[in-house]
């Protein structure tokens, strides 16, 4: 018996019609009489006392009809509920998140964010590390590298430019280089799974191999901290540096040789019929947070030390 049928079923008696109640559900009169029939020998009784005049109950009819209003009423009522808890995010949310754009980007606004959804748990992992997101048992990562598996639905939270730059003080002990050939001559921090730089140059990219760093590690937070503290050049994603470059503790160098090979950053997830609330509203959430462009793309300014050292160059 489909639900189909019940509804067909209920107009007909509130309309005391069965052409009527054909015509409603696009049923020729041949069609509506025969639905009707299937109903009737499934119930193994009569529903409708059919005359040329008009159309009305039968004593089961009357029954059945009063038992289907009930029921699709009940049907009605447990769609509302289901409808309003899959709006409602609840559960638990597992997200892996790379470590300095967590940090910087996802930590401070989670407060504001369980506040307005508290029935949700946050199950959060910071690794650098790209997970197998289906494997491990993830709902969503954000990613600001290609993503190795093409089947995951990404939806981009803003971009990812990348820069080299420097401290102030480590400007001032070894000057500003002019071009990639300059780096040789350069302190440059290592970071391994970066060991080549690529510029946009004039004629086309330029590459420039790290082949003699004068500190290297394997961690995107220790390049950071090294350029920092004075000990060279490295190449950071905006994402990660634009307070230091607004600020004055780093500064750009090379502009007319920007970084290549630039990416997004990504919320990334495992496809599905339905996206949970739970993924749907985080993602929305971040979205409003970040703008368009993403603030770490725009929200930075040039420090006196970077404009006194392009009067140098």
């Amino acid at each position: 018996m489909r639900l189909d049928d019940l509804k067909f079923f209920k107009r007909v008696a509130e309309l005391g019609s069965l052409s009527a109640a054909g015509r409603e559900f696009g049923l020729s009169p041949s069609a509506a009489s025969s639905r009707l029939s299937n109903l009737e020998k499934e119930l193994g009784s009569q529903l409708v006392a059919r005359t040329t005049r008009r159309t009305g109950l039968t004593e089961a009819g009357e029954v059945f009809l009063r038992h289907t209003s009930n029921a699709l009423h009940e049907m009605d009522r447990a769609k509302a509920l289901i409808d309003a808890a899959e709006d409602t995010p609840r559960g638990t949310l597992r997200i892996s998140l790379n470590v300095f754009f967590g940090r910087k980007h996802i930590l401070p606004y989670l407060a504001e964010y369980r506040q307005l959804y508290p029935d949700l748990r946050l199950d959060v992992d910071m690794t650098d590390r790209i997970v197998d997101m289906v494997e491990e048992g993830y709902d969503m990562a954000i990613r600001g590298a290609p993503l190795p598996d093409s089947s995951l639905i990404a939806r981009k939270l803003g971009g990812n430019p990348r820069v080299l730059c420097a401290s102030p003080d480590y400007l001032a002990r070894k000057g500003y280089p002019k071009n990639p050939d300059d780096l040789r001559n350069h302190d440059c921090v290592g970071f391994e799974p970066m060991p080549v730089w690529y510029f946009r140059g004039p004629e086309g990219e330029i590459s420039y191999h790290i082949t003699d760093p004068v500190i290297s590690g394997d961690s995107g937070d220790f390049a950071y901290d090294a350029a920092i503290y004075g000990l060279g050049l490295t190449v950071k994603s905006m994402a990660h540096v634009w307070e230091d470059l607004r600020d004055g503790r780093l500064v750009e160098v090379m502009p007319n040789y920007p970084i290549a090979r630039t990416g997004n950053i990504y919320a990334v997830y495992p496809p599905a019929k339905f996206i949970p609330p739970k993924i749907t509203t985080f993602v929305d959430f971040l979205q409003s947070k970040y703008g368009r462009p993403a603030y770490w793309e725009t929200d930075y300014r040039l420090p006196d030390a970077a404009k006194s050292g392009e009067s140098r160059r």
